[in-house]
């Protein structure tokens, strides 16, 4: 390896940020660290700490620190278009928006206007290289646990084959170990699984004090259109929710679906919950060349759902219907529907967002 290369890396403060970096100085690349200020520190906060703590990890490591003030884009690009969402019932998923249009496009401009080689993250996946064609693809990484290949669909070939992601390679408790040896600033602090803007990870908290709430109320539905009782507003609820709907009735009742047309949230059995067909649009895949005909691959609905197999079927370039082989619980308009390599269950191919 040329040790001449340098590498930017994207530097939170977290051990996973920390560790790659440390991985990659001790590779003999030339690292440095950028921190993204992307949300106001609120008070009271362990959120508004992360810098000093990335600031704590650069002294350690004795990386240069580059920063850059994104506070006022973020909420225009992510905190916003996240509220807006759930104003018209649907259930985002604003990490991934984050990975694609807000940090891996800061990082990656900035890289390559300063001059670097490569950049890289702490993500828990793998990029590697096929062949003689000059293909990089997306991987999951080892740790099945913390594999993070679902939040980074959409990132396209043409930065991935700039990025390096030491920590794709080593499972969560390596990292720790890492961290712990080489005495890292507040390593033994939990995870946070928070959504960064939403300490607590109250969405409802942040709606309301945004105004974007509904404020009228509607009705509760059954299937057949049957006025189950009143709700407080549709970005209360979610598909597949259980609790806090606030009805009393005699069995186990689910949110089915979500409608903003007509501001109604429908109710019912569990078994109702699961579906074979959804569509997805807002397409996005790692190579440029999309699905063309019919396929079948391994997708996987959200974070924390196994992939299943289903058959892909193109329409019109902007929109797919999936046929799942079972049917699957609780689809949820708004998340990610992503699509895995059949044969090699690793391969991230694109995917979408699953549509009403």
């Amino acid at each position: 390896m040329n040790k001449s290369n340098r590498v930017l890396v994207a530097l939170s403060g977290g051990i996973d940020s920390s560790v790659a970096a440390f991985l990659l100085k001790e590779k003999g690349y030339q690292v440095a660290g950028l921190y993204l200020h992307l949300i106001e520190d609120p008070k009271n906060s362990t959120l508004s700490d992360s810098r000093v703590r990335a600031q704590e990890v650069a002294s350690k490591l004795a990386l240069p620190l580059y920063q850059i003030d994104y506070r006022e884009d973020f909420c225009r690009i992510i905190i916003k278009d996240f509220m807006e969402q759930y104003r018209r019932g649907l259930t985002p998923n604003p990490c991934i928006f984050c990975n694609e249009k807000v940090k891996f496009r800061l990082l990656y401009d900035f890289a390559f206007k300063e001059g670097f080689d490569y950049i890289a993250t702490g993500h828990y996946v793998r990029v590697k290289k096929e062949g003689q064609e000059d293909r990089y693809l997306l991987k999951r990484g080892i740790d099945r646990k913390k594999d993070q290949s679902y939040f980074l669909y959409r990132i396209k070939e043409s930065i991935l084959s700039k990025c390096i992601f030491p920590l794709g390679d080593l499972k969560k408790e390596d990292t720790r170990k890492i961290a712990g040896n080489i005495e890292l600033p507040d390593y033994i602090k939990g995870e946070s699984q928070e959504i960064c803007f939403i300490p607590g990870n109250d969405y409802r908290k942040l709606l309301m004090e945004q105004g974007k709430i509904r404020e009228e109320g509607g009705y509760f539905l059954d299937s057949a259109g049957n006025v189950l009782g009143r709700h407080k507003g549709i970005s209360f609820y979610t598909v597949g929710q259980r609790r806090k709907t606030g009805l009393s009735l005699n069995s186990r009742k689910y949110v089915l679906k979500i409608s903003a047309q007509d501001n109604s949230v429908i109710i019912g059995d569990e078994s109702e919950l699961y579906k074979r067909e959804f569509e997805v649009t807002a397409l996005s895949f790692i190579s440029s060349n999309p699905i063309s005909r019919p396929t079948r691959l391994l997708v996987q609905i959200r974070y924390n759902t196994p992939p299943a197999e289903a058959v892909v079927y193109p329409h019109d370039g902007k929109k797919m219907k999936i046929i799942f082989e079972k049917a699957q619980r609780a689809i949820t308009p708004g998340q990610s529907a992503v699509f895995y390599d059949k044969y090699d269950k690793d391969v991230v191919l694109g995917g979408g967002i699953i549509t009403q």
